[in-house]
């Protein structure tokens, strides 16, 4: 009896230290798609939407922000996800999630509203410079003069952005 309890106390452990699940189900996935048709958000979206997966990277994995995103925009497209967005910047905790059908005309192609851009992210100490919601590099881009709201380009990507 003892032998079998410190077998199943083992297996506990070992199967326990093996880091955080990477991809945890919240709903049917979809045929998978590639990485750049994830796209990544910096907050939850206006639009309606369904989660379809957590994505948490094993803990301590990622230096910065942006390889953190990469990972986990190719895990999001193994499920067949549009879009993630980072719920926790300490521990990458991200939602993959898929559009929602609406019955009014979607803004990327009614010409009745305007297209909806991702807004970018205001690089912490260095004011006028933001990061790219396009660039999973972490490279900065300098949009001193552009009032909050604008729009601005990517240089890198040639996408258009809101100014924080």
């Amino acid at each position: 009896m003892a032998k079998a309890t410190a077998l199943v106390l083992t297996l506990a452990f070992l199967t326990s230290c093996g880091g955080p699940e990477v991809w945890i189900p919240q709903g049917n996935s979809r045929p998978a798609v590639t990485r750049e048709h994830v796209q990544y958000l910096d907050s939850p979206p206006q639009r309606p939407y369904r989660v379809i997966g957590i994505i948490t990277p094993p803990s301590r994995e990622y230096e910065t922000l942006a390889e953190a995103v990469k990972a986990i925009r190719k895990e999001a497209a193994k499920h067949g996800a549009d879009a993630v967005y980072v719920e926790s910047q300490v521990t990458f905790r991200a939602k993959a999630i898929v559009w929602e059908p609406s019955s009014s005309p979607s803004p990327l192609t009614s010409s009745a509203t305007k297209p909806m851009f991702p807004t970018a992210k205001a690089v912490p100490g260095k004011p006028g410079y933001v990061f790219s919601p396009f660039d999973m590099k972490g490279r900065y881009i300098d949009v001193r003069g552009y009032p909050p709201g604008s729009k601005a380009k990517d240089p890198w990507t040639d996408k258009i952005f809101i100014v924080p």
